[in-house]
């Protein structure tokens, strides 16, 4: 029987779905609300807009409320217990929440249960860099300390708490956020290596003192070894434990989890496990400097689809967020818009630390929402098709670095999101994954294997590129009188083409600043001529 390779251990694909099926029902019996919560609205929307937001921005600016509802935000989260202290209290955010309701807005609040290792609230605010209260310092692996994202006593009873006191002022719904992770930054393999988690970690699992530093060995040279994913459970485990001592503490609460960029394994987060909750799929690109490059859109689309093969569309959220609060331009912060539309993440979470964006934002965010809803009523539940192959494999999730070969997704040929190496198209392989092909942890199957020329890596199935406009382009003019009744973008213009082949339609997000006429062909025939504003997206139909 074929086996599913998780880094942890090696079990049979039927046990395994078996598992992660055992698992959701687990989640669902123990979060009856959360079907209920997020059920489609009267008018049968299929995408809902929420904003993370404080009451000092609404009494700063009255018109606030209505300008966000005429754009079509539905519900307001409010931050509360962040990092250690209560940011407002549960009889002020109870206050607030009465009147949103009073205005029309569903009231929600948001924690960040482990603390930022920097300041991601207010950067005006230098106080949200130091260490978090009473907590303890985290160490990495070479015995650096930092604040933030760990788990000492008492984080867990202090959160226990605060939840505990929000369910009693009548909150039922709550995001753990600005991460629920146990990393510092992406591409980092998390965990405290303190003194005393040491201690912990070797008593659960039964390694001796000495070989402590055949872990740290493995940590250091990302070396998957035996030692190194008992280490990855042992977070995953610690982590997964405090999120069950959060829901068990307010049981009538609904709790979701807010994932950093490809957050994973590495970084604490068992994805598996977490299917059943409201998930924030991890982005990253939060300024003009980082969205506005083409690879940093796709980087952040790449992390949206690699979140979206664990997150129900209906439970999954963005992070479309701006950091600080004009970081990240109105034009550009309409474009990450596409990110939840070609993912079909279901819900849009409007973020932008504690400080609000420019109300001015509002007048270029509104049209685009309303497109946006519109469009993904027609592909949302549809998956996208094609040729080029999306895979993230364990070695990206217990080792990687986080940096995804990303580029093909805007070259104007179909893409799909897929789980395993399939037997067909051109799968393009990180670095590492790549590196478990060659190593034998990962079978190539017998799809063409792309693998970027940087990563100094040969194999007779690796085709070897640069991650360049250039050579994506070459490769592609090569490979396309091969596609055989596949629709595509032709020329070089950078362009997400996603194709719902049994929708008969297709999306194409101009990721270019500036306006753009694509023809698209199939069979060598044009079947379509589209003119697609700077940074926009249309849909078409494809017979």
């Amino acid at each position: 029987m074929k086996t599913q390779t998780t880094g942890f251990r090696n079990i049979s694909r039927r046990d395994f779905v078996r598992r992660a099926l055992v698992t959701g029902s687990l989640l669902s019996l123990g979060n009856p609300f959360t079907k209920k919560m997020f059920a489609a609205p009267e008018n049968h929307a299929i995408r809902r807009f929420h904003i993370s937001l404080q009451a000092e921005a609404w009494e700063a600016h009255p018109e606030l409320i209505n300008t966000m509802k005429n754009a079509g935000i539905t519900d307001v989260w409010m931050g509360s217990f962040l990092q250690g202290r209560w940011y407002h209290t549960p009889e002020e955010l109870k206050a607030s929440a009465a009147f949103l309701k009073r205005n029309g807005l569903n009231a929600h609040v948001l924690t960040v249960p482990l603390g930022h290792p920097g300041n991601a609230l207010d950067p005006s605010d230098t106080s949200w860099s130091e260490s978090k209260k009473s907590w303890k310092n985290a160490c990495t692996y070479d015995g650096k300390l930092y604040s933030g994202t760990s788990i000492h006593p008492p984080v867990v009873e202090e959160n226990v708490a605060a939840v505990k006191a929000l369910a009693q002022a009548g909150f039922d719904k709550l995001f753990l956020d600005d991460d629920f992770r146990l990393a510092r930054y992406p591409g980092q393999i998390g965990g405290c290596f303190c003194d005393d988690c040491k201690k912990d970690f070797l008593e659960k699992t039964g390694y001796p003192p000495a070989e402590w530093d055949l872990l740290i060995e493995a940590v250091a040279n990302r070396n998957p070894t035996k030692m190194l994913h008992s280490w990855l459970d042992y977070n995953c485990d610690k982590e997964y434990r405090m999120f069950k001592a959060l829901q068990n503490a307010a049981p009538e609460m609904t709790v979701g989890i807010m994932v950093m960029y490809l957050g994973s394994e590495k970084a604490g987060i068992a994805l598996d496990k977490y299917g059943n909750v409201p998930f924030r799929v991890g982005e990253l690109m939060f300024g003009d400097k980082s969205f506005g490059r083409v690879k940093g859109k796709t980087d952040e689309l790449f992390s949206a689809l690699f979140h979206r093969r664990f997150a129900k569309p209906e439970l999954a959220f963005s992070e479309t967020t701006t950091y600080p609060e004009n970081a990240l331009s109105a034009k550009n912060m309409a474009a990450k818009l596409t990110i939840s539309l070609l993912s079909d993440v279901r819900n849009t979470m409007f973020m932008s630390g504690i400080k609000a964006f420019p109300v001015s934002y509002w007048a270029t965010l509104g049209p685009a929402m309303k497109k946006s809803a519109a469009l993904h009523k027609e592909i949302a539940g549809f998956k996208p098709a094609g040729p080029f192959k999306h895979f993230w494999g364990w070695d990206s999730r217990l080792i990687g670095t986080d940096k995804p070969f990303s580029l093909f997704l805007a070259s104007g040929i179909p893409f799909e999101v897929v789980d395993d190496i399939p037997k067909d198209g051109w799968v393009f392989l990180s670095d590492e994954d790549a590196k478990a092909v060659k190593e034998g942890r990962l079978q190539p199957g017998k799809g063409n294997l792309m693998v970027r020329k940087s990563a100094g890596l040969q194999h007779d199935r690796f085709t070897l590129l640069d991650e360049t406009p250039e050579d994506i382009f070459a490769f592609k003019k090569r490979i396309i009188p091969t596609l055989k009744n596949i629709p595509y973008v032709d020329g070089n213009t950078p362009v997400v083409f996603a194709w719902y082949p049994k929708a008969q339609k297709a999306l194409l997000w101009n990721v270019n600043e500036e306006n753009q006429t694509f023809t698209v062909k199939m069979n060598g025939r044009t079947i379509r001529k589209i003119s697609v504003r700077g940074l926009d997206v249309e849909l078409i139909p494809v017979a």
